[in-house]
């Protein structure tokens, strides 16, 4: 229980760091700095750990630059960069918590995962309470400033790239997951994403980064909590359980942040977001499948990349 938790603290983190961080900073420069700043701590904790690398085939490698893009590229990029357009970071939180949906609708077709209709309403009762905690918000603060809510579009179009990139990198990982070490496997997903904001910066960016404390403090959390701290828990999280499952944790993170906002911003909890948290709560609950419940559809055997198809023992299934 606590991996889960710890990840969507730290997770949700993100949102209010990436308020920060662009007030000081283009997005995609930021985060092009924190990519180049994750690589040597992860260096050094592959020197103090002293164990074997496992840094996999060639195929392997480019596999994870190809997540890294997604993950880090495309996700953070995304939200870094909606935030900037002028989305509030409540909304954009919002927008790309949905893809637990896009994840579990697409684990069929990719690893014939069925889904039972306990664990589908449970994925609607997330969506719903999503949207009311954070939807409630945006909308009560539209109302005092203006009878219409207007959003940049390009925020909105970021969003989409954020939503496409972390439903994509999640089925993805869960699919090469175990040919490398975590931390190997992170070295090269933040070289992809390297790449990634690279030419975001110079094609769409400024190359602005005014270092002030601020901007500093923000990018140490960035590179420490998030960076290393989040994502290699996304991995373990990914390792050892089926990937909508993990994505189901995704449904915490809207409200976790919309906390810290709170906390930091004044922003105020109505009676309805209230109640949003409690559906999103009885979605967890729903979603979590029930030991020896989960289905798959037939695979082809022959195939060297079909998921296995038998069943998971009792053990097996409540351990995911």
């Amino acid at each position: 229980m606590w991996m889960p938790l710890t990840f969507v603290f730290l997770f949700a983190t993100g949102f209010i760091a990436a308020r920060f961080g662009t007030l000081d900073a283009e997005p995609f420069t930021l985060l092009l700095v924190r990519s180049l700043l994750v690589l040597p701590v992860l260096g050094l904790i592959l020197w103090i750990r002293r164990k074997p690398r496992q840094w996999g085939q060639r195929y392997d490698k480019l596999a994870q630059m190809g997540i890294g893009m997604l993950l880090h590229g495309a996700y953070l990029g995304g939200v870094f960069a909606a935030v900037k357009a002028g989305l509030p970071a409540g909304l954009t939180a919002l927008l790309v918590s949905l893809h637990p949906l896009v994840t579990a609708a697409l684990s069929l077709p990719l690893f014939g995962i069925r889904l039972g209709a306990r664990q589908w309403l449970g994925l609607g009762c997330g969506a719903i309470g999503v949207s009311l905690v954070l939807g409630a918000g945006v909308l009560q603060g539209a109302g005092a400033a203006s009878a219409t809510l207007e959003w940049p579009m390009i925020g909105l179009l970021w969003c989409l790239v954020a939503l496409i990139g972390v439903s994509s990198s999640t089925l993805w990982q869960k699919r090469v997951g175990g040919r490398m070490g975590l931390v190997e496997g992170l070295v090269f997903q933040y070289l992809g994403a390297g790449c990634v904001f690279l030419i975001a910066a110079s094609s769409v960016g400024s190359f602005a980064f005014d270092p002030t404390p601020r901007l500093l403090l923000t990018l140490a959390w960035l590179v420490i909590a998030i960076s290393v701290g989040a994502i290699w828990l996304l991995m373990l999280m990914l390792e050892r359980g089926e990937a909508h499952q993990v994505a189901r944790t995704f449904f915490l993170v809207p409200p976790c942040a919309a906390l810290m906002a709170w906390w930091l911003f004044d922003e105020q909890w109505t009676a309805l977001m209230v109640m949003g948290a409690a559906l999103v709560v009885l979605g967890l609950v729903l979603d979590r499948p029930r030991p020896g419940k989960v289905a798959r559809a037939p695979a082809d055997d022959t195939s060297p990349s079909a998921p296995e198809t038998s069943a998971p023992s009792s053990g097996q299934a409540a351990s995911r």
